[in-house]
């Protein structure tokens, strides 16, 4: 079994490293890739795991080459495979585990874009899973043979987790549940290898809470900002049905619909199987939480699916023990679904990249491409040699949208200071503060409504040029409207 296992873990990491070697960086990967430069105890939007990472490979090997920052977050998906087998495994059998492990890479969440890209939800996954995978070994297994080790290195990997996003509190705290309700778990409780892990994993977080407590908890205020209920908030009754049709497409409908009935036949049944328990107790948190805040919010889909990935092994086990007509089926649409997910990769890749489906993605998507947000803005580097930008090392780049500001940070930023000249800029303001660049030279780049507003930009600066037009192109089409204009004496 295990080699079938390596077999789907190889092909799947193939096609991983294939799509991370022509797929374009995304918005949050370049925000990413710009702000990891800094090294810094932590950062305003994530604990600081996943930029500790970018940094230093892309100091290690003295290159931001896109492949090379993303094979880390490959590794980390083929080591995600793994361990969701082994759980997989050891909760319900080999052929659970196998299952596991193919529905951990058809989910395109996990298999496309957490198991490749350049996201915290890399290092979440791992660290969760081998979270989950020790506890389970402590608690589930009979014997005496538990060594308070065990307990330290699994406080170690949930460490990780809360140093990879602040998700890793509702692992904890779906740990905690577990063992209150289960005899074996109270048992442990009385022991001191719970709290030693708790202790430990306290400890890593420590690097987060000096940053916060020295930049006023700005990380903790946004966050929990983001899913706040407030006063004037309108109750919206469709909103979690929306945001579960939402996750039912990162995960695939035919996926989604047997893990919320598997998780929910186990949450009616309760701790008396202690190894669905676990999983139940690890997955219900988050889904719970984030899809009850969209009855004041919208929510994004990809906060639920740290825990939609402990659900995954009750499918694997449901299909483990299915009859033979059931499992051929499973098998067919399995392989029906990783051809699909080849060919739409594909398709998106090409769209992105080179524009290869234009006229058909316009009349799907009514004028617009999704795919724009993954043109590369290479093009600007030609364009401020052409003007031979910047003349005067005192220059700096501005824009007005963190996203706008992570893309230029990440083609630029290595050499001429980056600033976001708006409220919303994110970790911009501790990267690169205003403030210390006043009397400064821009070169400001942006979007119509924002680089040509005169009124508010003549109060900033003491002279402004004229726009000129440096948008971004695919094939004959504007794809990213972008213009640029010369300032000189900034007022922050």
């Amino acid at each position: 079994m295990r080699a079938w296992v390596l077999v789907v873990i190889a092909v799947a990491t193939l096609a991983r490293l294939g799509l991370a070697a022509i797929l374009p960086v995304g918005v949050d990967e370049a925000y990413s890739i710009g702000i990891a430069r800094q090294v810094s105890l932590s950062y305003f939007d994530h604990p600081p795991l996943h930029l500790w990472l970018v940094g230093a490979w892309a100091k290690l090997w003295g290159s931001e080459d896109l492949l090379l920052l993303r094979l880390p977050f490959i590794g980390l998906g083929a080591l995600s495979c793994w361990l969701i087998y082994v759980l997989g495994a050891r909760l319900f059998g080999p052929v659970a585990g196998l299952w596991s492990t193919v529905l951990f890479n058809l989910a395109p969440v996990y298999g496309l874009a957490h198991g490749a890209l350049i996201f915290p939800d890399g290092p979440l996954l791992a660290a969760a899973l081998a979270t989950a995978l020790l506890v389970a070994r402590i608690v589930l297994e009979p014997g005496d043979s538990r060594r308070l080790g065990s307990w330290a290195l699994a406080g170690l990997m949930a460490g990780l987790a809360l140093l990879s996003k602040y998700h890793g509190v509702l692992l904890l705290l779906g740990l905690l549940l577990f063992l209150l309700t289960t005899r074996e778990g109270r048992r442990w409780l009385l022991t001191p290898g719970p709290w030693l892990a708790a202790a430990i994993a306290a400890a890593c977080l420590v690097p987060v809470l000096v940053w916060n407590a020295q930049h006023d908890w700005v990380s903790f205020a946004f966050q929990a900002g983001r899913g706040r209920v407030g006063s004037g908030a309108e109750l919206r009754l469709l909103g979690p049905v929306e945001s579960l049709l939402s996750q039912a497409v990162y995960l695939l409908p035919w996926i989604a619909v047997p893990l919320g009935t598997l998780l929910l036949r186990g949450l009616i049944g309760g701790p008396a199987n202690a190894q669905r328990w676990l999983l139940v107790c690890l997955a219900i948190l988050p889904i719970v939480i984030f899809t009850g805040l969209t009855l004041f919010g919208r929510g994004l889909p990809h906060w639920q699916m740290p825990g939609w990935l402990f659900a995954i092994p009750l499918l694997g086990e449901a299909l483990a023990n299915a009859g033979k007509i059931t499992r051929r089926l499973a098998v067919a649409i399995a392989i029906l679904t990783a051809l699909g997910l080849a060919a739409l990769a594909s398709v998106v890749t090409m769209q992105a990249r080179w524009g290869s489906f234009d006229q058909q993605t316009l009349q799907l998507f009514g004028g617009s491409d999704p795919t724009d947000a993954l043109l590369s803005w290479e093009p600007l580097r030609s364009e401020l040699a052409t003007r031979g930008l910047p003349a005067d090392p005192k220059t700096f780049i501005g824009t007005f949208n963190w996203v706008r500001a992570g893309e230029l940070n990440a083609l630029f930023g290595k050499q001429v200071p980056v600033l976001c000249l708006c409220s919303d800029a994110r970790h911009f303001d501790y990267l690169n503060p205003p403030q210390d660049y006043a009397g400064w030279n821009a070169i400001l780049i942006g979007m119509p409504g924002n680089v040509d507003d005169d009124a508010r930009l003549s109060a900033e600066f003491a002279t402004l040029g004229p726009l000129e037009d440096v948008s971004l192109h695919k094939g004959e089409r504007v794809a990213v409207p972008l213009f640029m204009r010369l300032a000189s004496g900034f007022r922050p």
